[in-house]
């Protein structure tokens, strides 16, 4: 019995995992500004579709603490101090 030619899907796999394969077709940025005072305030985005997630980030260091409030898109506020 001979060999038959390959499945459907496997027809031009390579030149699909050239293209596709670990490559994200998502947006995405990130922004970070530092102040002369101490505070580091970052925004980042992703856009997934027609969906928009983000988040604001502030971290302040004041002489041995340092403190960290996040704000995400969900409206959910995070504050860490060390």
């Amino acid at each position: 019995m001979g060999k038959g030619p390959g499945l459907y899907s496997d027809i031009g796999k390579k030149a699909r995992d050239l293209l596709y394969k670990d490559y994200q077709a998502d947006h995405k940025f990130t922004v970070t500004t530092y102040t002369s005072n101490g505070v580091a305030i970052t925004s980042t985005g992703i856009k997934k579709g027609e969906l928009l997630l983000a988040d604001v980030s502030t971290e302040l260091k004041n002489n041995n603490i340092t403190t960290n409030v996040k704000v995400d898109t969900k409206s959910t506020v995070s504050c860490r101090t060390i």
